[in-house]
Parts: C-alpha cells; structure tokens; sequence
C-alpha cells in the first residue's frame, strides 16, 4: 500500500476479496466487519465475524480474510500511524488512546446495537470529511477529519474499559481449525508435514487439508511459509545486520533458494533487498 496520508480511511469497501491473501503492515489498522459471512485469520487467532464485530490490529501481525462468496462483503477500514498520533497530541494523552492496541494487540470487540449505531455516524461523518481531503486548498478536512479518528480513539479505550468479550468460534471445524492453527504457531520454526499435525491432532490428513481449505480459504502449507515469511520480516526491521542466511535458518527454512524465492513472491522485493532497506531506515532514524 502506497501512504498518501498519515490516517487513511476505505469507508464501506464492497470489493470481492481475490482469495486468501495474507499480508501484515507496521500502521495499526481498525476493521470493521459491516455485512456479508466472514472468516477472519489474524496471528495465531480464528475468528469468525458477525457484522458489528469492530478488529483492533497491532502492527506487523498476520492477517487474512476469508469472506463467503457469492455474499456481499462490506467493511471499512482504517490505517493509521501511531507515530502521527503521538505528533498530534500529547505524550500522555496519545499513549492513552493508544493503549488498547498496545496491549490488547490484536482484539475483536462485539458491538452493541447503541455501540453500533454509534460508530456508523462517526464513520459516515468521517466519510465525508476524508473524500475532501483531496479537493485543492481543503487543508481543514484532513484536520477535521483527524479529529473524528481521535474521538474514535477515545471511544474504543471506553469500550475496552470493560472486559472485551470473545465469541467462541460457532462450529466443531472452525474449532478443529483453531487447533491447527495453535499448533503451527507453536511449531512453525520446526519441520512440519502434515502427518506430524494429523497425528498431534487426531485427525486424518485429507480431512485435515480440507477443513483447513474450506474454513480458511487457503492451504496449511501456504499458511505456514506465510507464517515464517512474516517472521523474517521482523527479523529484517528488529536486527537488519542479520544476513539473510542467519534470518532463513532461524524462521524454519532449510534451503536459501526456497526462502529467496518465497520471499520476493511475498514482499515484492529479495530478502537482500529488504534487509538493506531497513538498514537504511535505521540510519535515518
């Protein structure tokens, strides 16, 4: 994603999602889930939305939805830099309003109907504001606009006053997926077949490979190599002096080649060219 904005808002997105495409990002992001059926992969996290269900998201965590096709799939969205908020206000203030997602990480909140009614007028208003952002000489709609984003800041620390309550996933599969997914977040640094998993789960493998598909929208083992790519970028933007050979042993690969090439596919760019990168970015800072 190319950053015009500091905050950028997708108000009521309708696209159809091209299949399971996994990505992660250093902006928190707050999604919320409007229409549709969805299934949502976030970090070692299964979760499976009902429209009202608002996702507070940390940076740099892996996350993928699965809508249901051939249904409408609303949502909007919010990306936004922390750094910025911390520009904009007050030290305390902005770690204040930061907190949810500091601490919580990565968390879905279940709306209430006034809740709901609540965050789709500030959304609309916000909305409206953001599309003027792009008009010449409308500097105070991005201002305005930013405002709003902080009152929903301030919304989100009261409702995550109270304990947040999670809904338990509504069938055995998504349960049986659930596991799978706890496994290989515990054993992605391993080598994984698909016999190791069915065996520790009690499950046969064309069941397994099949749930995991129908639920997820995506294979095991492009979950896993997504898994530790997402790991390798850490890695990169953490500790950038690591050669590229250090970081593909340490996240579970065993051939240069296969890290390289999954890599480039992944990121858009070469491990080599990532790492220097962030060795830039380090720099400059």
């Amino acid at each position: 994603m190319q950053w015009q904005q500091p905050i950028e808002l997708m108000y009521r997105n309708d696209e159809p999602y091209p299949g399971a495409q996994f990505h992660s990002h250093a902006f928190y992001e707050m999604y919320y889930f409007q229409e549709g059926e969805c299934n949502y992969l976030i970090g070692d996290k299964l979760i499976t939305l009902q429209p009202g269900d608002l996702i507070l998201m940390h940076g740099m965590t892996l996350h993928c939805p699965n809508p249901a096709p051939h249904k409408p799939y609303i949502r909007t969205i919010i990306h936004m830099d922390p750094a910025y908020i911390h520009k904009v206000l007050q030290a305390d203030t902005a770690a204040m309003l930061l907190k949810p997602f500091d601490e919580l990480r990565n968390i879905r909140i279940s709306l209430s109907p006034q809740d709901q009614a609540e965050l789709e007028t500030l959304l609309a208003e916000m909305d409206q504001l953001y599309k003027r952002t792009n008009e010449a000489g409308v500097r105070t709609a991005y201002n305005r606009f930013v405002m709003r984003v902080i009152e929903l800041l301030h919304l989100i620390r009261d409702w995550c006053s109270e304990p947040v309550y999670e809904r338990e996933h509504r069938s055995q599969k998504e349960q049986h997926v659930q596991r799978v997914i706890s496994y290989l977040e515990d054993h992605y640094l391993e080598e994984v077949t698909l016999d190791h998993i069915a065996s520790a789960l009690h499950l046969t493998k064309p069941y397994l490979s099949n749930l995991f598909k129908d639920v997820t929208g995506t294979t095991v083992f492009k979950y896993l190599y997504n898994r530790r790519i997402n790991q390798a970028k850490m890695m990169f933007r953490l500790e950038p002096r690591q050669s590229v050979s250090e970081v593909c042993r340490a996240v579970g690969f065993h051939h240069l080649p296969h890290f390289s090439r999954l890599f480039k596919t992944t990121v858009g760019a070469s491990p080599e060219t990532y790492r220097k990168r962030m060795l830039q970015l380090v720099a400059e800072s």
